[in-house]
């Protein structure tokens, strides 16, 4: 008997792939622009034009102008602040008029705004009181000094407050002068249930103004100034001299007057209208001939540049804020830059080009592994797809371990918090996940009945069921910028200011469990359409100091917490069982937390508890509703949460 062999198929190699090296590409790239450069000089040459200077110059006057505004709006912003603070603290009850809490709210707040010389509480009869910083021989001394209620005496101050009567509202006044110098000052009224009692009022000296103006002309090389509307000169190099007053050197002096030729020409100016308002934002740029001055003592050039921008807020009329500088200084800038690197800025523009034009394949593959590893970065892993082979022997390779890293990445993230991780990367902060104190709001939750309910289903389904409710747990607490330390059976630790800065952590988390109990509402709802068995949640929150940090063995470690915080938010929510037991999601608050949170908050006093293992009551409050806010931004800095 014989039989037929069969033939053999033997599986046919894949395909090599002809990969050739980026090296070579490059090389062949750049070996073309060594002809292309040589007659490209020439055109490029052609560059240099009248254009170039309003280039420069706008560039040069944004810069300028914003860091003056800047600086400006700080130091104003420090006495606004001052006084808003004043305010909140009085329509919060803080202080009484003429208490010693006034006086050390003043005080305080004085201290912190190193922009603000003095600070005055004004009843509407006149009198005032407040603070100032000590000045010996016209130097200040740094220490702060109170005064008592008297009637005010001056003048302009009378009749700033007479005007404050008729507008509501934060305002700044008109100019006060005493005779230690020339202030701005900006108030506020003092209100408690909707009735102005008084007037918070912080002055800001004008020297402060004119400091600024002398720093940025030394940074910049130019003359910076700021003048109240366009005839009278605010601040200026010159009134930051310590003797401007004895030399008659004085605030608010006219243009005509002032002694600066350049200034006394800037109502003759002449506006440039073909500059580019794209590189200067609401920014003015001018001509200036001082030859229509008869100065000619003043040396140097007699044209110059003025750069000026208008504000508005700060006075009765809008500041200009402006500098000058001659216009040989832009000439010889764009001489040097030309006539050093012209020739090799016209090859390396054509090189650029050219490597672009030849490169632009390249790019393509290379842009898709920087997207996705943007995603890994942000542990977006479901949003990453697998990188294709490339011809590129190098772009093939790492689409290769991208992908092997990729596959690795998926199964280990199954087991480690995603969010926890992404908090961890985006802070940046070297050893940020070494064990440290800080004051964090942590939360704890446990469903009512779970062991009970789990003896009536199978495993599959009691799995399901707590997938499916972690989930939301989960999803409330990432959307208010916390995070999930690990599922304790069938509850959940979590907690709100570590290891990323979240400012107000406390309120963040208050709101996470209202946001819990309304998606747990509605999924109750739902539940019993679809035959699933409701669930009751109960939830404490405590603020408090913890170790944060990881804390394990060195082949088994978890970023989590760890202390007495963590005790007693497990404490308050099992004391939900007491306080709303007929409730479908109680949440239990202590009152350090409670303390922590805005009018937004309605909560319910549900009276002091001695807690298990713990020897003093602790104040407990119910939440009842939370005013609608979007979920609160995230602050990363490398500073402990407090």
């Amino acid at each position: 008997m014989s039989t037929s062999a069969q033939p053999v198929r033997l599986a046919r190699p894949e395909k090599k792939r002809r990969r050739i090296p980026i090296a070579v590409i490059m090389a062949l790239s750049f070996g073309s622009l060594v002809f292309l450069s040589v007659g490209g000089v020439l055109a490029l040459s052609v560059g240099a034009n009248f254009r170039n200077t309003f280039d420069l110059l706008g560039a040069q006057s944004t810069l300028l102008i914003d860091a003056m505004e800047d600086s400006l709006r700080a130091e104003m912003g420090d006495a606004e602040n001052a006084v808003d603070g004043i305010a909140q603290l009085y329509a919060q009850g803080e202080f009484q008029i003429d208490d010693e809490a006034m006086s050390a709210a003043v005080a305080g707040a004085l201290a912190t705004a190193s922009g603000v010389e003095a600070m005055l509480i004004c009843t509407p009869d006149l009198v005032c009181r407040g603070a100032a910083r000590s000045v010996e021989n016209n130097v200040a001394t740094g220490a702060i000094e109170h005064f008592p209620a008297k009637p005010e005496k001056s003048p302009q101050v009378r009749a700033a407050l007479e005007q404050r009567r008729r507008v509501g509202g934060r305002q700044w006044g008109a100019f006060v002068a005493n005779e230690f110098g020339l202030y701005a000052h900006v108030s506020v009224p003092l209100a408690r249930d909707g009735v102005t009692q008084a007037w918070v009022i912080a002055a800001v000296e004008l020297q402060k103004l004119s400091d600024i103006t002398r720093e940025l002309s030394s940074r910049f090389g130019t003359h910076a100034f700021i003048l109240d509307g366009e005839d009278r000169v605010l601040a200026d190099q010159r009134l930051a001299d310590p003797d401007a007053l004895k030399n008659g050197v004085l605030p608010l002096t006219p243009l005509a007057t002032y002694g600066d030729p350049v200034l006394t020409a800037y109502s003759a100016r002449k506006v440039e209208r073909d500059f580019d308002t794209r590189r200067a934002r609401d920014i003015e740029i001018a001509e200036i001939d001082r030859s229509v001055d008869n100065a000619s003592e003043w040396s140097g050039d007699a044209t110059y540049i003025a750069i000026t921008r208008k504000i508005a807020g700060y006075g009765n009329e809008p500041w200009t804020l402006g500098a000058y500088f001659e216009t040989s200084q832009i000439s010889k800038e764009i001489e040097r830059v030309l006539g050093s690197a012209l020739l090799g800025l016209g090859a390396m523009a054509v090189a650029v080009i050219v490597a672009i034009l030849l490169g632009s394949r390249l790019s393509r593959p290379i842009q898709a592994i920087a997207g996705q590893a943007m995603r890994v970065a942000d542990f977006d892993l479901d949003g990453v797809t697998p990188l294709p082979r490339s011809r590129v022997l190098e772009l093939d390779n790492q689409a290769s371990a991208f992908n092997a890293m990729l596959i690795g990445l998926r199964a280990f993230s199954t087991y480690i918090p995603r969010s926890l991780v992404a908090k961890l990367v985006r802070t940046g902060e070297i050893g940020i996940a070494e064990p440290r104190e800080a004051v964090v709001t942590v939360m704890f939750t446990d469903i009512v009945g779970f062991t009970t309910l789990s003896e009536q289903m199978d495993a599959a389904a009691a799995a399901r069921l707590l997938n499916h409710h972690f989930a939301i747990l989960c999803g409330a607490v990432d959307a208010h910028g916390g995070t999930v330390d690990k599922f304790l059976g069938d509850g959940m630790l979590a907690f709100f200011g570590a290891p990323d800065r979240l400012k107000g952590h406390a309120a963040a988390a208050v709101r996470a469990a209202a946001a819990i109990r309304e998606e747990l509402d509605k999924d109750n709802l739902e539940a019993a359409g679809e035959g699933r068995p409701p669930l009751h949640v109960r939830i404490g929150i405590h603020t408090g100091s913890v170790i944060v940090g990881n804390i394990g063995a060195s082949d088994r470690v978890n970023y989590t917490i760890v202390g007495d915080t963590v005790n007693i938010s497990q404490r308050l929510q099992e004391l939900g069982k007491l306080l709303a037991p007929d409730t479908a999601t109680a949440i239990a608050i202590s009152g350090e937390t409670v303390s922590r949170l805005d009018e937004k908050f309605e909560t319910i006093p549900a009276g002091k508890h001695r807690l298990r293992g713990r020897g003093e009551a602790t104040e407990v409050f119910q939440l009842r509703k939370v005013a609608t806010s979007a979920p609160p931004r995230m602050d990363v800095r490398h500073a402990q949460a407090g």
